[in-house]
């Protein structure tokens, strides 16, 4: 072959157009996309192929027909993607547009899994069935496919706050106000978590996530991603640590710093967060554990407790009925959770604190609802839950927890011995993270959002 020739096969190779890249979507999202084409695909339906979806929210339907259409659009099926009222009235759009087959599905976000639930079925009419259409024997399949949720997933299914007033709850038992949590895994752990916090590090508004465990003190981004790590092991040893991870993480304002300590060490760090570098830059010791910006505490040896004395603002001293294992400060109101599944809940300091039942160490205040007052979240009392469970109380009366929750659910397998929660997207209303056990020494993350209906 002459030189000539070969440059210009070259040339025309090169010149030739790529295959454009196919839509990007949330990874969940993207696999649930596939696995439903594939699952189509294997039923060898007729092009052109329509898709109808329901269910979740307007965004989530849009990113999901999206990506399918480009899934079956590879696969040489003239996806094409319908809007109708419901899924009977898009097997007769799918006819007018002259599709071949239908492909109808549902999609929710239940327990952490993002689900796509329906049918494919051909639309071709046999001219000899009269006015009375009839489908042909195939394809006709139930489609039925799952994929663990991601933090994107989360976001896609979320409401906006416009959209409130119309939400219909999961399990609303009592109150005016709506509560609809739905949740998907943030971050993996490789190890259990000790401690949970979430706070504007770099000053843009949003929370990042903080998470400590015995070896190292991470944060996280809205999606998920690792931002900073620093490893505390060269900490010297506590003389008297506990048996199982404990510890606290806090973030502490004006200027935002982390501080962190695990009871497993002598003493914690506050640490300076460079978001640009990656970085935790360790700026000084903690010889009290640190519960809010001004609050602190002491580990009680050897225990998975704190002392039942808090330091408040301006040294004032606040005694605790006993040690807790747990606290959650939304100003003016203080939280204390016990070992024995009580609550010590303060209206205000310098009030008595209104005595509670059946919270679980996982137990926070925050607003989920985004009506400018906190409520109750808190999860199972039980040492070994199965499977652990979420409650939203109203903060009402003198004993919260003797009123029905707003909201229940269950959670992933695991214990949940953290609650936090978090303004991850400047929409008004707190996210809730949930801190996991899982029965094979590692931990998760749950993030948890509240939801379309």
């Amino acid at each position: 072959m002459s030189r000539l020739l070969v440059t210009l096969l070259l040339s025309t190779l090169t010149a030739a157009p790529s295959t454009p890249a196919p839509p990007q979507g949330p990874p969940s999202v993207e696999r649930l996309a596939q696995l439903v084409a594939d699952a189509v695909h294997a039923q060898a339906p007729e092009a052109p192929v329509a898709i109808h979806l329901s269910g979740s929210s307007p965004e989530m339907r849009r990113a999901l027909g999206t990506l399918l259409a480009s899934r079956l659009a590879t696969l040489e099926l003239g996806p094409v993607v319908l809007e109708s009222s419901t899924p009977e009235a898009a097997e007769e759009l799918a006819r007018e547009k002259g599709a071949r087959a239908l492909v109808r599905l549902t999609l929710s976000l239940e327990e952490g899994a993002l689900h796509a639930r329906g049918d494919v079925l051909g639309t071709w009419v046999n001219f000899w069935s009269g006015r009375t259409p009839s489908r042909p024997p195939g394809p006709a399949a139930a489609v039925t496919q799952a994929v663990e949720a991601d933090a994107g997933a989360l976001t896609l299914a979320a409401v906006s706050p416009q959209g409130m007033a119309s939400a219909t709850p999961m399990t609303v038992l009592s109150g005016p106000r709506q509560v609809r949590l739905m949740g998907a895994a943030l971050v993996q752990l490789d190890q259990p978590p000790a401690a949970l916090a979430a706070g504007d590090l770099d000053g843009d508004g949003r929370d990042e996530v903080a998470v400590l465990t015995h070896r190292a003190v991470s944060v996280y981004a809205s999606d998920g991603r690792l931002l900073a790590r620093r490893d505390i092991e060269g900490i010297p040893l506590s003389a008297t640590p506990p048996r199982e991870p404990f510890g606290v993480v806090a973030v502490l304002p004006q200027p935002p710093r982390l501080a962190a300590w695990s009871a497993h060490f002598a003493h914690g760090e506050v640490l300076l967060f460079d978001r640009a570098k990656g970085t935790l830059r360790p700026i000084g010791a903690l010889d009290t554990a640190p519960l809010g910006a001004h609050e602190r505490a002491s580990f009680t040896p050897g225990r998975t407790t704190f002392a039942p004395e808090v330091r408040l603002d301006e040294g004032q001293m606040l005694p605790v009925p006993a040690p807790f294992v747990s606290a959650s400060l939304a100003s003016p109101q203080l939280l204390f959770v016990h070992a024995d599944g009580s609550g010590s809940l303060y209206p205000r300091a310098t009030t008595p604190p209104i005595r509670m039942q059946g919270l679980g160490a996982g137990s926070a205040l925050g607003d989920v609802d985004g009506d400018g007052r906190p409520e109750l979240l808190t999860t199972s009392p039980q040492l070994f839950p199965n499977p652990d469970t979420l409650r939203v109380h109203a903060l009402l009366g003198d004993d919260p927890m003797a009123h029905s929750p707003l909201w229940q659910s269950t959670l992933p397998v695991g214990r949940a011995l953290q609650v936090v929660t978090a303004d991850l997207d400047l929409d008004h209303r707190r996210e809730v993270l949930v801190g996991l056990w899982h029965p094979d020494g590692t931990g998760e993350v749950f993030l948890m959002r509240q939801g379309a209906p």
